[in-house]
């Protein structure tokens, strides 16, 4: 029979107020050992009040916090220390420590009174720095180091002092590039070891890629926890932090990323009755894809060749498309199936994609368009690989409208649009 695994970090209703203003409000969490937790959210959701709340730091004035199922409440400082340690988001100016003396400090919570360090500490210690990468600042004062040095530093003395729990208040704010990773590694080695991790991110792709389950905090508030999968939604990335974003599986890591593409728009209007289509190809399409869902529009594309960006682009977006094999030509059924798709649409937009023998047919499915509008900032001359059969095809099709970029193009669908619906077309 399994048994479920212990809570070593359970928090229940917590609310933290200062004056009349709840920082924290009615938030929960359950943290098992083996698990890394990660606090999303814009600034000023409450993410450092409640690391400082699990920690012992801030006192709640409602709910409960219990490590490895002791009351926090009715823990000593020594036994909090033994099994808990925290790394603060601006690791604190201590004026005159070395680095050793300072990840020393780490082992407090395991001497006596009165007792001093000994060997075993010292190896403890020495072993922290070697895993941190910063074995090299022993004899260094921390004034001499810089932001993302000293933090390294106070990770190190988190680590020496063997916790079971490690909170992490934004620990790659002031690293670089390659030190967020290897920190990031780090907590991911000691949670695969059986530690309990919980870590403020502000980084939403690091987040999705180390953490087994997050917390969405919005205005003291729990906006959703579950899987990364579950948690960094397009709809909930916009509500939480108001920008809008596309999300999708990495190809080189399998997990989760966020590619963040602007304010939202707080004006839009959904148009879902209204559809246009894509004609694209090569990443020419993707972007446009994008906006004109997000805007309202039901977008459909084609044909699309295995591997193209733009059908990585629908496949990510939900976009429907017609398939084609990479660089095997349109068939008779992808041809109907994309002419269908053409005329169902209230208005057709043929982007800047290069036309070759393959794709011809693409435009040959647009003479079943009702409105066409062409996206050319360079001469269709330039991307003919057909020995002039594309610029014949395209003349006999006079395109309702030429723009010359993605933003004019959609001006002119919401204007078209906008016309259709006030014929009531």
């Amino acid at each position: 029979m399994n048994m479920a695994p212990s809570n070593m970090v359970a928090v229940r209703d917590l609310v933290y107020r200062v004056d009349a203003a709840r920082l924290l409000d009615r938030v929960s969490l359950d943290a098992h050992p083996g698990q890394f937790i990660g606090l999303v959210g814009p600034n000023g959701a409450g993410k450092s009040t409640f690391l400082k709340t699990i920690s012992g730091l801030l006192r709640q004035q409602e709910g409960t916090v219990s490590l490895d199922g002791q009351d926090l409440d009715r823990m000593s400082v020594r036994e909090v220390a033994r099994t808990l340690a925290m790394v603060p988001q601006i690791a604190p100016y201590t004026h005159g420590f070395t680095c050793v003396e300072l990840v020393l400090m780490g082992r407090y919570a395991h001497l006596g009174r009165f007792q001093i360090e000994g060997s075993a500490d010292g190896r403890i210690a020495r072993e922290a720095m070697r895993t941190t990468e910063t074995e090299g600042f022993a004899d260094r004062t921390l004034d001499t180091l810089s932001g993302g040095e000293r933090q390294r530093v106070f990770v190190a003395r988190a680590l020496a002092q063997q916790p079971r729990v490690l909170l992490l208040d934004e620990p790659t704010s002031n690293l670089d590039v390659l030190h967020q990773l290897k920190v990031l590694d780090l907590v991911d080695g000691l949670v695969s070891e059986g530690m309990t991790a919980v870590a403020a991110i502000h980084d939403l792709r690091l987040a999705a890629r180390y953490c087994d389950r997050l917390l969405l905090l919005s205005h003291g508030r729990v906006l959703a926890e579950g899987s990364p999968e579950e948690v960094l939604t397009p709809e909930r990335i916009e509500t939480a932090f108001g920008v809008r974003a596309v999300v999708y599986p990495d190809p080189m890591t399998g997990t989760l990323t966020v590619s963040l593409l602007g304010p939202a728009d707080t004006a839009r209007q959904a148009r879902r009755d209204l559809r246009v289509h894509l004609v694209c190809g090569g990443g020419t399409g993707a972007r446009l894809m994008y906006d004109l869902q997000h805007a309202g529009f039901t977008v459909t594309a084609g044909a699309l060749g295995a591997g193209d960006t733009d059908r990585s682009a629908a496949d990510i977006l939900g976009v429907e498309y017609v398939a084609v094999p990479a660089f095997g030509g349109i068939d008779d059924d992808a041809h109907r199936r994309h002419t269908s798709l053409v005329a169902a649409a209230d208005s057709v937009v043929l982007c800047e994609t290069p036309i070759g023998s393959n794709n011809l047919r693409n435009l040959e499915a647009l003479r079943s368009a009702k409105h066409l509008l062409v996206v050319e900032a360079s001469p269709l001359a330039e991307r003919d690989f057909t020995g002039g059969a594309a610029q014949k095809l395209l003349s006999e099709l006079q395109p309702i409208e030429s723009c010359r970029s993605r933003e004019e193009a959609m001006t002119a669908i919401q204007a078209i649009t906008a016309r259709q619906k006030g014929r009531g077309a």
